[in-house]
């Protein structure tokens, strides 16, 4: 489909994007790539070696059963998972342990291996890590604490785009930020283009946990933007006395990194029902829920973490909500799907579809997974972030 459709299918969507003023964004690792922070994969490549590189006997022979007991398809949020389970099967165990195969792995074990991958997953999203790739003929990069090699400018730019695509909007516009990464980049770039951040936690450099009191607060002040961290953060810290704190990294004090405090687990459905995640998903679902007019935007998400997506999909469905879910994503090409299934059985759905917009490489897709374009062949670069970005700052494709 092209021509007359497709302009005004692409007015229509500038209009939801730039003219609402309840917006919210929900952003995924993709996001986070161009800064030197790999995706899941790598990410999982990455602290395996690590581990291994441990030679740690006890370490490696665990996680290579949890490798050979799960699909090959599975990676390090699957092993998290997974062993997530084999702890709450040796806490209420006799013998304190639990079984994978024929072996038997004490709790202690367990726990061993749990802390040092999160420990990894820390260190490697807070410094960075790029993979060789010798399709691309790009080396290996490894980011230390004497060379960090994470990048902020894709965050940077974005939200100077954003700024200046809400500049008539702002003083009266409420964003809000969900975020499933780790990293602290967001936050960061807004404090750099002089906007306030509300996370849950009071304080300074290192605060404390208090979300009733900070997502209550009735402050309205055009530069304050809240930015809820679904599955946790790499400057969060579970301390035994003090509780949870956002930690000055690098101190003699509140420096055990494996008590970071991130959930990257596939199955997280536990945990959202304590604080601080019970406090953060409680939020998503406020927002969601929300009968006025407002936009959920993503970004290098993909759909891949089924409590978000039923959260989403719930709200969607509620009775009164006018809420308009726009994704920038490029799709899978996989035989049964043209997004991805989640994004196509919403798109086909008759009582959401009108609601949903994607973003494609392929085309934009509005209550169906035909896609429309200008052209037959053309190709479209806004599902990428920075992307998004161009679009964002000259209203035009790319």
């Amino acid at each position: 489909m092209s021509g007359n459709r497709f302009d005004m299918e692409l007015e229509n969507f500038k209009q939801l994007i730039s003219s609402q003023t309840r917006q919210n964004w929900l952003f995924g690792a993709g996001i986070s790539f161009d800064s030197k922070i790999p995706l899941m994969y790598p990410l999982t490549d990455r602290v395996e070696q690590l581990v291994l590189g441990e030679e740690d006997e006890s370490k490696t022979k665990i996680l290579q059963a949890i490798k050979a007991d799960l699909n090959d398809d599975s990676h390090v949020e699957h092993y998290l998972s997974h062993l997530g389970d084999l702890m709450a099967i040796a806490e209420r165990s006799k013998i304190n342990a639990a079984n994978i195969g024929a072996e038997s792995h004490s709790m202690e074990s367990l726990q061993d291996l749990y802390r040092s991958m999160i420990e990894k997953i820390g260190w490697i999203v807070r410094y960075g890590y790029v993979p060789e790739n010798k399709s691309r003929g790009t080396s290996e990069e490894i980011g230390t604490p004497e060379n960090p090699i994470v990048e902020i400018e894709p965050h940077y730019n974005f939200i100077q785009a954003l700024l200046q695509s809400q500049a008539n909007l702002e003083r009266r516009a409420v964003t809000t930020f969900f975020t499933t990464n780790y990293d602290t980049l967001l936050e960061d770039a807004l404090a750099l283009h002089k906007r306030m951040v509300r996370d849950g936690f009071s304080g300074g450099a290192v605060g404390y946990w208090n979300a009733e009191r900070e997502f209550s607060k009735q402050n309205l002040d055009y530069d304050a933007y809240d930015v809820i961290k679904l599955h946790g953060s790499i400057d969060w810290h579970k301390d035994f006395d003090l509780g949870l704190v956002r930690a000055r990294y690098g101190t003699k004090y509140l420096s055990n990194p494996s008590n970071i405090m991130i959930y990257p687990q596939a199955t997280k459905y536990v945990e959202t029902q304590k604080d601080p995640f019970a406090s953060l998903f409680m939020r998503l679902r406020k927002v969601l829920g929300d009968k006025s007019q407002n936009t959920l935007i993503c970004c290098g998400y993909s759909f891949g973490d089924s409590h978000i997506n039923n959260e989403i999909e719930a709200a969607l469905r509620s009775e009164g909500n006018r809420t308009t879910l726009i994704a920038f994503i490029k799709e899978d090409s996989s035989e049964n799907s043209v997004v991805n299934a989640t994004l196509d059985a919403w798109l086909n759905c008759p009582r959401i579809g009108s609601r949903v917009y994607v973003a494609g490489e392929n085309g934009l897709y509005h209550s169906s997974t035909t896609p429309i374009f200008e052209q037959e062949g053309s190709k479209y670069n806004w599902w990428r972030f920075d992307g998004l970005t161009d679009f964002l700052k000259t209203g035009e494709l790319a």
